[in-house]
């Protein structure tokens, strides 16, 4: 799909965000067609430097800036802030996930741009949030999980709290941020007037955890680790066949029946324990003994054609290769190549999902530092006496 054909064509973002959600935010409005500029200090984005490197590049700020414009500023300096303030005269969007309270030191709060902008869209991404006790403090996914109770849940029920191997606060916060802004850029054509967009990780991990949080509410029940299993569902986990395990996913009475039927528990429909999901729920330990056992002398392959032809969902816990070299990965083309004039040709994740049943792929390669320096501030109508000032002063830096 061509760039010039995409729905964000002409929206120009200031990006001030750094690592993962912020920038996530940013790559999804520029892979939907927005202009990009990724302001960054004089050591960068600190996930350049997360290994694996690819030419001396972190692969997971390649990930994440695609198709972004890099321009470095010391926000520090006399002069950076006002390069900021000019860009924002005439943006569209300006992305910052600073801790609260830093951008207004700068002189960059919303206040301050929106006078100068007022159909300037301002979106701010926390850990914690812009008020109460924690408002000012750090975060980062880890500390997140912990906080928010998801570590509690995660892990083998006699286990430590465990990590989620995902980055899922991160990753859907920026999904989250996205979303608000394409939002408010939807009012703004109502009402010819930006806003101000608060986004944070606590906030992410609250939607999230709605499920359980509805459910404690209600009914009381403090959510424990159960491993693979799901807490309202039975069986609904990981069972281990003989070369490899397999995620089967009862989801309703007519699965459990069809799974009973495949592996030949027929006699388990009749009895009162595992009568319906309430019941296998309450008999938790009972039920899965029962289809472990049954499951127990079969090896994956054969087992996922007799479940296959029962219609019972299943699936094999793969790896990372594995998953990517599944037929159904290759099919979605969500994977993209980028060609990058140093890199070759490289494989990277791309939006999840289709507009107009098309993959949009218009991807350009993640930009050097500073490497759009002097393009942009050209653009803003500094001459080159100026641009050359700035940089001697080191307040800016790059191509």
């Amino acid at each position: 799909m061509e760039s010039n054909n995409l729905p964000l064509d002409g929206i120009c973002v200031v990006d001030l965000s750094r690592v993962l959600a912020g920038p996530y935010c940013t790559l999804l409005l520029s892979m939907l067609g927005a202009n990009v500029i990724k302001i960054e200090g004089h050591t960068g984005d600190e996930s350049r430097a997360w290994p694996p490197l690819i030419g001396g590049l972190g692969a997971t700020f390649y990930g994440l800036n695609l198709n972004k414009r890099s321009v470095v500023v010391d926000l520090k300096s006399e002069d950076g802030p006002q390069i900021i303030r000019d860009l924002a005269r005439s943006a569209d969007v300006l992305v910052e996930n600073f801790k609260t309270g830093t951008m207004g030191r700068f002189g960059l709060d919303y206040e301050t741009l929106h006078a100068i902008n007022p159909r300037l869209v301002y979106s701010s991404i926390t850990a914690f949030g812009d008020r109460g006790p924690r408002a000012e403090k750090p975060g980062y996914e880890a500390l997140m999980q912990a906080y928010s109770g998801v570590m509690s849940i995660t892990g083998e029920p006699e286990g430590e709290p465990v990590r989620c191997g995902v980055s899922f606060h991160d990753m859907a916060t920026g999904i989250a941020s996205a979303f608000a802004i394409v939002t408010a850029l939807f009012r703004r054509e109502r009402t010819g007037m930006g806003g101000k967009l608060n986004n944070s990780l606590l906030q992410t991990a609250l939607g999230l955890m709605s499920i359980q949080v509805t459910n404690y509410y209600q009914g009381g029940e403090v959510p424990t680790k159960l491993g693979s299993a799901h807490p309202m569902v039975v069986p609904y986990q990981v069972f281990h066949t003989q070369d490899r395990p397999m995620m089967i996913a009862s989801a309703n009475q007519n699965l459990w029946e069809r799974l009973c039927r495949a592996l030949g528990l027929d006699a388990l429909l009749d009895d009162p324990r595992f009568k319906d999901n309430p019941a296998r729920v309450a008999n938790r330990e009972a039920c899965l003994a029962y289809v472990s056992e049954a499951i127990r002398p079969h090896g994956f392959a054969e087992l996922e054609s007799k479940l296959n032809e029962f219609g019972v969902p299943c699936a094999p816990v793969n790896s990372l290769p594995e998953m990517l070299g599944e037929e159904q990965v290759a099919a979605l083309g969500s994977i993209i190549e980028v060609e990058d004039a140093e890199l070759g040709t490289l494989k990277l994740s791309g939006l999840p999902f289709y507009l107009d049943g098309r993959v949009i792929d218009s991807a350009r390669p993640a930009p050097r530092l500073g490497a759009h320096t002097r393009e942009v501030l050209g653009e803003l109508g500094y001459d080159d006496d100026r641009i050359a000032s700035l940089m001697e002063q080191q307040v800016v830096a790059g191509a």
